[in-house]
């Protein structure tokens, strides 16, 4: 596990802007089945990671992440929102820790960014080009960080429960079947995924501590995924603002 790697992808996203397989029961009286990818024996996190952007493709939903880092040398804590439009023509995002705030609108040909620190804001408008939009399925779906902290670690179903009024299957994961050959020093890994019948993680909790030279960094991470094809995407009242200053700045 990379150190600080959630913090870095975290910010990265506004730089750069089913099958089945038997059934289960669990902490509820509800049935499911299993979504692709996941089985008794285990959980394929590539190809759960596949489905669930395949859900999400084409469908509105709103993302939120929180992240802690600890560390030796101090702490940092990241808040992301993002709301996420049908067909990504609209996205809102809003990214804050370290004493920043940073929120981007994106609409199917403009972004507009507004950066609040120490008191003062700027805003910046740039052309959406495919290239900025490359990173909107990874990054906004939540997959990315799945696959960042969960592809080295095997979950296993522990029984069905119920989140925001639907079914899901609990799937957990701890440092005793992690298999990161670069994590050798890993001294603490517990993780739990919410994923509905469909394949889409509904919500991914994980705790990651390593030490190494006496130091050591712990990253705990929530990531939800709501409202999907329920979102709408408002544009922020600042957005007025940015595209005036834009314009006098070109």
């Amino acid at each position: 596990m990379r150190k600080n790697a959630l913090l870095l992808l975290a910010v990265g996203c506004l730089v750069a802007l089913a099958g089945c397989s038997g059934a289960l029961t669990g902490g509820t009286d509800n049935e499911m089945t299993y979504p692709d990818g996941v089985s008794e024996n285990g959980t394929n996190v590539s190809k759960l990671t596949q489905s669930h952007d395949a859900v999400l493709n084409g469908s509105s939903f709103t993302l939120r992440l929180n992240t802690t880092t600890n560390t030796s040398m101090g702490n940092q804590s990241l808040a992301l929102d993002a709301k996420v439009g049908q067909n990504r023509d609209q996205v809102l995002v809003n990214v804050s820790g370290g004493g920043r705030n940073v929120t981007s609108y994106q609409t199917a040909e403009k972004r507009y960014t507004r950066l609040s620190m120490g008191g003062q804001t700027v805003y910046r408008a740039d052309d959406r080009t495919p290239q900025g939009q490359q990173f909107v399925t990874g990054s906004y779906s939540g997959s990315m960080y799945v696959d960042q902290f969960a592809q080295n670690a095997n979950f296993t179903p522990n029984g069905t429960t119920q989140f925001n009024g639907e079914t899901v299957v609990v799937l957990e994961a701890d440092g005793s079947n992690v298999s990161d050959p670069q994590s050798a020093n890993l001294t603490d890994y517990e993780a739990t995924m919410l994923v509905d019948e469909q394949g889409v993680v509904r919500k991914f909790d994980a705790t990651v501590r390593t030490e190494a030279n006496g130091a050591y960094n712990r990253v705990s991470l929530t990531m939800t995924i709501s409202n999907v094809n329920e979102t709408s995407v408002p544009e922020p009242n600042w957005l007025d603002e940015a595209r005036n200053q834009s314009n006098s700045d070109a």
